[in-house]
């Protein structure tokens, strides 16, 4: 065998090995039954809210819609930057800690904000809450529109983390990206538990300029 021959058996020797090799797939996480408790409890409590009326469409028979799939990276968990959110509300640590714990792979490097990928089509939601993979809606150029084709009875979507609880268990800290929005928008809500179910005790709205 010459050694041209040799090489290019080498070559394609070594390309048929690149294509063997598994690929890297993200760190995934599976919510459980809490989280699809909290967040139903926090979705329905925007949806009665005036403030969150990114559509403006009737109340009448409105729903919210739910994201499949958490947000790809961490940067909003970032301790200053939910501070700078939540105006004067406080945010447990414990909570706090768990929220980013759990949203951010064992092995994450720094810098990077890489996060988890969760999807909650596995829970169950109240009626008025919609789960959907608002994807291409986002891709399409007329995003605000395309959104409101899609979902004339939507007052707006959220994109939520999972959420972080406190150390007793009795608490929830939500983050969720909220639209549509010119300029973006983020929830975050604090919720206790209470007889059993879970109850929004505060949450703030900050809009993005």
């Amino acid at each position: 065998m010459n050694a041209l021959a040799q090489f290019a058996r080498i070559f394609s020797l070594c390309i048929t090995c690149v294509w063997l090799l598994p690929a890297r797939a993200a760190t995934t996480a599976v919510p459980d039954e809490r989280d699809g408790q909290v967040l139903d409890a926090l979705l329905l409590h925007l949806l009665s809210d005036p403030k969150f009326d990114m559509t403006r469409v009737s109340t009448n028979g409105a729903t919210i819609v739910l994201h499949t799939q958490t947000p790809e990276k961490t940067g909003f968990l970032q301790s200053h930057q939910m501070r700078s959110d939540v105006g004067g509300h406080t945010l447990p640590s414990d909570a706090e800690r768990d929220l980013q714990r759990r949203n951010s792979p064992p092995n994450a490097k720094a810098d990077t904000y890489d996060a988890v990928a969760a999807s909650f089509t596995n829970l169950t939601f109240s009626a008025g809450v919609v789960v959907a993979d608002l994807t291409s809606t986002w891709k399409d150029r007329r995003s605000f529109s395309a959104f409101e084709e899609a979902y004339p009875k939507a007052r707006g979507y959220v994109r939520a983390y999972l959420a972080g609880y406190s150390k007793d268990g009795t608490r929830a800290l939500v983050r969720a990206t909220a639209g549509p929005s010119a300029h973006g928008a983020m929830v975050t809500a604090l919720l206790e538990k209470s007889g059993g179910k879970w109850v929004v005790k505060w949450h703030h709205i900050a809009w993005y300029a």
